[in-house]
């Protein structure tokens, strides 16, 4: 009887499991670069931000204020908020958004800084299980171009719940924390899904071990709001992003 019973319960596991995961069972998923047209947004909570659907969450972006929010749309409910930096009239907030083929799997957010035209970085936002997670900061920046955005060069997988950023391997890479210019099979950055909190993290064979956020540059603290009983971000003082 104990037998056939763990029999069922494997069979039940199997036959509810969704055909994405089926499908992708110990296989390694690509994300691919979607360019998201926004909608400026009036007579709403969030007016004066450009929204953004990725499908299963709705990313609100004010470049003027260096704010963003991230709502999931099944609950409706405001699952993060974060000042990325202070608000200056220079630094624009350009998304750019890595999503899979297949439904109920994570979405990667590439909140590009630009300035005078040229990236400084990308800070990296899983959206994930119904939750937003700040990640961290990539201080690079394509060399081609003057300071391209890196998402480009850029290649996504994930395999068993780790995501792995690789770029591709001649291109031109430069890095705004030492001014050093690599090879793009030189670089590479994981992502643990399960411990999203623990931020993104150089791979072992990265020659580029800075990672802002959980590195060098400490990610927005996150400070209680006594007017709602809800934490809200607040910049550090000394951190200039």
């Amino acid at each position: 009887m104990k037998r056939l019973f763990i029999i069922s319960m494997m069979m039940f596991s199997l036959i509810t499991l969704t055909s994405a995961q089926q499908a992708t069972a110990g296989k390694s998923v690509k994300f691919t670069l979607k360019e998201l047209q926004g909608k400026i947004m009036s007579n709403s909570n969030y007016d004066g931000y450009m929204m953004y659907a990725t499908g299963r969450y709705q990313v609100y972006i004010n470049s003027e204020t260096q704010k963003i929010a991230v709502q999931n749309i099944t609950t409706k409910k405001e699952v993060m908020t974060q000042t990325i930096n202070e608000a200056n009239e220079y630094t624009k907030l350009e998304p750019h958004f890595f999503v899979p083929d297949y439904p109920n799997f994570p979405v990667i957010l590439m909140l590009e800084e630009v300035i005078d035209g040229s990236s400084n970085g990308q800070h990296v936002i899983l959206m994930d299980k119904g939750q937003a997670h700040y990640c961290g900061f990539i201080n690079l920046a394509a060399d081609k171009g003057e300071g391209a955005a890196i998402t480009k060069y850029l290649q996504i997988d994930m395999k068993a719940g780790l995501m792995t950023f690789t770029f591709a391997p001649e291109a031109s890479i430069f890095s705004w924390e030492n001014y050093e210019i690599y090879k793009g099979k030189e670089l590479g950055f994981e992502l643990d899904t399960q411990n999203a909190k623990n931020g993104l993290r150089p791979s072992q064979n990265s020659a580029y071990k800075t990672v802002g956020g959980s590195g060098n540059y400490p990610a927005p603290e996150v400070k209680p709001d006594t007017k709602s009983n809800e934490k809200q971000p607040q910049k550090e003082e000394e951190t200039t992003w």
